[in-house]
């Protein structure tokens, strides 16, 4: 028999793996869309690596709507979302992004005019950065005790994990940029820093060490597609950690009071 005084004061979210995934993936994309205008703009000699993002950019972007929508339960409820903008909640913001990046980045790699491409990727970009980092924004924004005590890092620790798999992927792809290895050199050093402070579970450790200390040291030497091997799971995996802090959290009675 149980009573009032066993319930949380709190409900845990209830998201399903799909809410994570579209975490990463739509962060991922989103910083890819970014390097991809930053390598247009560099000029004719980084092609290849702007057509690689743009093309993870469009990926990730027609990936992260299925799965928003498959944790929503239906399509008229992502749908619904897009009737008004509401500037002040985070879920009507991401909503809009998520619509705006999907158009722009969708467009930047199957229009076959040039400058309207060009545009597609500039809407891209602009949108894929709020894209890399408004879930922590999401997130922060809550009652859940963990995601509100770490409010002010969350949004910059997504933004940076974003980041460095955006640039995994494209050094997967065969790119061997030396901007796109200190950019991920930086985001390492980066998530080394809050992964010390935040560590309270396994996965979470594990998902701090796959993100930071263990990139960057084989990026010291000089192991970059092993390095992006463990950025991506690391990214992955801390997207996951993060959710299942915030279900521990909302359980946990004198972390509510």
């Amino acid at each position: 028999m149980t009573s009032y005084h066993d319930l949380p004061l709190l409900k845990p979210p209830v998201w399903t793996w799909e809410v994570p995934a579209y975490f990463f993936v739509g962060g991922a994309a989103g910083a890819a869309a970014v390097l991809g205008i930053a390598a247009q703009i560099a000029g004719p000699r980084n092609e290849k690596l702007a057509r690689d993002a743009r093309w993870i950019a469009a990926i990730g972007a027609n990936l992260s709507a299925p799965l928003l929508i498959a944790d929503l339960g239906r399509p008229d409820r992502f749908l619904n979302m897009l009737r008004v903008f509401k500037p002040q909640s985070p879920m009507s913001v991401g909503a809009w992004t998520l619509a705006v990046f999907g158009a722009g980045s969708t467009a930047a790699v199957f229009v076959p005019n040039k400058t309207v491409r060009n545009l597609a990727s500039l809407v891209a970009a602009a949108s894929g950065l709020v894209m890399s980092t408004y879930t922590g924004v999401l997130l922060g924004a809550t009652t859940i005790p963990v995601w509100k005590e770490h409010v002010d890092l969350l949004p910059v620790h997504f933004g940076a994990s974003a980041l460095a798999s955006a640039c995994a992927l494209l050094e997967l792809r065969g790119n061997k940029s030396d901007a796109l290895n200190a950019l991920a050199l930086g985001a390492a050093i980066f998530e080394s820093l809050p992964a010390a402070n935040v560590e309270e579970k396994l996965l979470m450790r594990l998902a701090g060490a796959l993100s930071g200390p263990v990139p960057l040291a084989l990026r010291l030497f000089n192991k970059r597609k092993a390095a992006a091997a463990s950025t991506l799971l690391g990214s992955l995996a801390t997207r996951f950690a993060w959710v299942e802090a915030g279900r521990s959290s909302a359980k946990d009675v004198k972390s509510a009071l």
